[in-house]
Order: C-alpha cells, then structure tokens, then sequence
C-alpha cells in the first residue's frame, strides 16, 4: 500500500501544480483529462479531475486511470495532514474514505467504482474534508457536468 500512496501522492503534487496558483478556481469548474509520466517507474497516469479551492485551499479531486491496476477516488489538498473525506452526490448516501495522509484521502476500489457510478448519473457532489484537530478544510459543492465526458477519453 505504502506504493500506491507514494504514486497518488506524485500524480497529486504534479496536478496540483499544473492547476497553478488557484487562480483558476475562482473560474467555472470544469473536469479535465489529463497523463503523464511517472519518472521513477516510466509508468503513464492518467486522471480524470477538479481543481477546487475554498477559502483559500486550493484542492483536486480524481480518479486515477491506471490500467494495470486499481483506479481509486483521490482528493487531495494542502500539504498537511488530512483525518477525513466525505463525498455525497445528489441524495445518495455520503462515502466516507478508506485511508488519508498528508495531502491526501483515498477511496478504495470498491467505493471508488460506487463513486464512478454516481459522478456518472449525478449532477453534483459535496466533497467534505478535514484535517488535523476537526478543522473543516474544503466544505463544497461541485459539479459532475462534464465528468463523463472527461472520464470518457480514457
């Protein structure tokens, strides 16, 4: 597990900084694809994802494409330690994830595939997430327009 978490983190880090210095989150949200390269394993990622910010926390929210394994749910945000992420779509139950760290919540394979479902059929979700001493960091919603066609390039 150790690797993967290392892998969600490298994809993180490099999107978030793609997505640049949260100026683009004051503009409409829109879900992108995107692949790149992981140098350590010349392994290619590709994503599906969100860049969001909330009071002044800019935070990206992806499914991780990964063909030769797991396609997890990742939300990821500020370099600090992050205890919980929740995410609802519509009226659908909420989804609690499996496992966070520094940066970063993810999803397992099976809520992952859940949340697909949903991000596919939805129209909106509220992604909540909370660091260290119950501080409630991102508390938004978002919208799933564009998700299924975004995903769709993979």
């Amino acid at each position: 597990m150790a690797g993967s978490l290392r892998c969600l983190a490298l994809v993180s880090a490099a999107a978030l900084a793609l997505a640049g210095d949260g100026g683009r989150a004051e503009e409409a949200e829109v879900w992108a694809f995107q692949c790149m390269e992981d140098e350590a394993t010349a392994e290619k990622i590709c994503t599906t994802e969100l860049a969001t910010s909330d009071n002044g926390r800019d935070f990206l929210i992806y499914f991780v494409h990964n063909a030769g394994g797991p396609s997890p749910l990742v939300v990821s945000g500020a370099e600090r330690r992050l205890t919980s992420t929740t995410v609802k779509v519509d009226k659908k139950d909420p989804v609690q994830a499996d496992e966070c760290d520094i940066g970063l919540c993810y999803f397992e394979l099976e809520k992952s595939r859940l949340l697909l479902r949903q991000f596919r059929k939805g129209y909106s979700a509220r992604i909540s997430v909370t660091g260290e001493d119950s501080e409630l960091l991102l508390d938004k919603e978002i919208t799933l327009l564009g998700f299924s066609a975004a995903y769709a390039k993979f």
